[in-house]
């Protein structure tokens, strides 16, 4: 689809205006690429979001400013890892091809029709969740113009040329149907099986990218068969909204999404800059004005611009019109689906075996076949039994189990009373289960008395087979992921999170057992919100309204440094008292100050049926149990300051 006049003229604008930050990015990036371009703190997160580790980035880039090769300083292993990685090297893994192909299929056209059915023009959209579609809102304006609409998958060439049968799927914007002019989108509901194209879930996290980064599109320019141009972008300005990409090919198409080189979204491709006349008129390649009608093709383009995905995430979480709607809250929880291939391919998979049994030859020579066809579906694998199951929610026999627990303990001074409940915690924690949250979490423990799931700052409701298989297609794509050369699947964790959140950070004491399995300190948490606190320690802010400047969203509020949790404060606040207790010295991030806001939360939320019945199971599997929880009058009877490190 053709990007409308306003926009082009916008986007022209706010290239123009970034004329001197981008060309010294373009400087920095020719000289000594990503490192010498980007902060050493974005540099450090996206290269640890991958899984690269570089503890000497940070010295690295710091001590080598003004411009050089930075780069060129660093061992030539490392450094040709961290040329992939960042996109400054042309070779990747051939597991690439898989995870593009795979991302692919979320992608489909956008054709436009009237309330006649004729076919008005074509777009690009992708499936962000598994009932709703993004695109960008000059392609779909209105909630009418998405009724008559459809978008088709698997709209795309074969190798040999031909067309693939492709699948036609109505918009739905009666059940879902936002928009917005200022940031170009458009997220609508989509009627019918999704399940074999996959869908691209969207992260807020900032370390998805760094200047200087290669991104690929997945497209239908004006309404083509799909196609892709692969790494021919190169990032080069962030702004607070949008992102700027140079190209030396044609322009992303209208809805587009725009990939990073492990197949993330970083932004929903909506225009191209174009190169103007002193008039401000855009100009086609042949240099003179682009007229109205004129395709895409034919204008000159200097950029590409996109949206960036965090700032649409934090659009989305602010509106009040998307608040508390199931298919929105989907979305946010931006769970990672199982990996898909071609659509011969994810045909074939289905079916495990045949078996034809004993052909039987009638008297006119035909064959009977006792056909016997065995299926394998995928994620179909069954979760894990509950062993609570028929039993009542609380455990009858567990108070007298807690009082057998305790039955030793004599409160003294606070300091005392830290030392002796920190050493039962310690001898008691006898079987310490690995980090497992889809078996040892979800099943049972974190389960509510009506049998959902809570993601624990933002309340969302789930079943406990959603998370599983959440967390299932989350481990299939690390394993993919991981073949890449030089890549582990521990360090891919953070940039492919469970559904599980460590009240406690795990880069706080280095992702080390016990502490990464204590069951205590993990709870039920969807991406979006463990995104959005990321390691930050926890805090309360002063309420003062509209006027208080943090970031706020259905998961809790932020800035640098600071989180607030919207929901579950009483819970973590004793989960991370539960720690100092269980490992003394540990946590170096809080200090008396953050104690008494712990202390706070815990005195206002006392604990409820829900935690006690985390609290019985935990100690059945671990050996201990959590003070806090079975008594909590002993908050203010214990010197918590010694469990902090120095």
């Amino acid at each position: 689809m053709d990007v409308p006049s306003d926009v082009l003229a916008d986007t022209q604008a706010r290239f123009v205006r970034r004329n001197p930050e981008r060309e010294d990015h373009l400087q920095r990036l020719n000289v000594g690429g990503p490192l010498a371009a980007e902060s050493p703190e974005r540099v450090e997160a996206r290269l640890t979001r991958v899984g690269v580790p570089m503890p000497d980035a940070r010295a690295i880039v710091e001590g080598h400013r003004p411009i050089q090769d930075v780069t060129a300083r660093l061992p030539e292993e490392t450094r040709l890892t961290v040329e992939r990685v960042l996109g400054a090297n042309d070779l990747v893994n051939v597991a690439y091809l898989d995870l593009a192909r795979a991302a692919s299929r979320a992608v489909g056209r956008i054709v436009l029709r009237d309330n006649r059915g004729r076919v008005m023009g074509f777009g690009t959209g992708w499936l962000c969740s598994p009932h709703a579609i993004l695109t960008n809102h000059h392609v779909l304006e209105a909630a009418a113009t998405a009724k008559n609409s459809v978008i088709e998958f698997d709209y795309e060439l074969r190798a040999d040329g031909t067309l693939r049968e492709h699948t036609t799927l109505p918009l739905d914007p009666d059940t879902l149907f936002l928009t917005s002019e200022k940031l170009d989108y458009s997220l609508v509901a989509v009627k019918g099986e999704t399940s074999a194209f996959g869908w691209l879930p969207l992260f807020g996290s900032a370390d998805k990218n760094v200047l200087g980064e290669s991104l690929s599109i997945v497209q239908h320019p004006s309404g083509e068969p799909k196609q892709v141009a692969l790494r021919e972008n190169r990032l080069v300005d962030r702004l607070p909204d949008f992102l700027h990409y140079e190209t030396d090919t044609a322009p992303g198409s209208s809805g587009s999404p725009v990939f990073n080189d492990a197949w993330e979204v970083v932004a929903l491709h909506h225009s191209g800059v174009p190169r103007t006349d002193a008039q401000g008129r855009p100009l086609k390649r042949d240099g003179t004005p682009a007229q109205p009608g004129d395709p895409d093709t034919a204008i000159d383009w200097l950029a590409n611009e996109g949206v960036r995905i965090s700032r649409l995430l934090d659009d989305l979480r602010g509106r009040a019109d998307a608040r508390g709607h199931p298919l929105v809250a989907e979305v946010l929880a931006a769970n990672r689906p199982p990996v898909v291939g071609a659509p011969e391919t994810a045909a074939l998979e289905a079916v495990k075996s045949i078996d034809l049994g004993t052909v039987t030859l009638g008297p006119d020579g035909t064959a009977t076949l006792p056909l016997t066809v065995r299926l394998k579906v995928k994620g179909g694998e069954a979760a894990p039994p509950r062993p609570d199951a028929g039993k009542p929610y609380l455990d009858p026999q567990d108070e007298a189990k807690a009082q057998a627990y305790y039955a030793t303990i004599k409160l003294g001074t606070p300091q005392d009373n830290f030392q002796t409940l920190s050493k039962l915690v310690q001898a008691t924690h006898t079987t310490a289960p690995s980090y497992d949250p889809a078996r040892e979490l979800y099943p049972e423990i974190d389960v509510w008395p009506d049998g959902k799931l809570r993601s624990l700052y933002s309340a969302r409701e789930h079943t406990p087979q959603e998370f599983i298989a959440a967390d299932r297609a989350v481990r299939e794509r690390r394993e993919h992921l991981a073949r890449l050369e030089n890549l582990n699947v521990d360090a891919l964790e953070e940039a492919l999170p469970y559904n599980c959140e460590h009240v406690v950070p795990q880069s706080w004491f280095g992702k080390q057992e016990p502490m990464r399995g204590d069951l205590h300190h993990l709870f039920s948490c969807e991406p979006d919100c463990n995104s959005f606190r990321g390691n930050t320690p926890y805090f309360d802010f002063p309420d003062y309204g509209d006027r208080q400047e943090v970031v706020r969203g259905e998961c809790g509020k932020r800035e640098p440094g600071q989180f607030e949790p919207n929901w579950g404060k009483g819970a973590v606040a004793r989960a991370t008292l539960y720690f100092l207790l269980r490992y003394p010295g540990v946590v170096r991030q809080y200090g008396p100050a953050q104690l008494q806001i712990l202390l706070g939360w815990h005195a206002a939320e006392p604990p409820g049926d829900w935690e006690k019945h985390r609290n019985a199971l935990i100690h059945t599997r671990q050996g201990n149990r959590n003070p806090l929880i079975d008594h909590p009058e002993w908050a203010t009877q214990i010197d918590f300051t010694q469990g902090l490190g120095r």
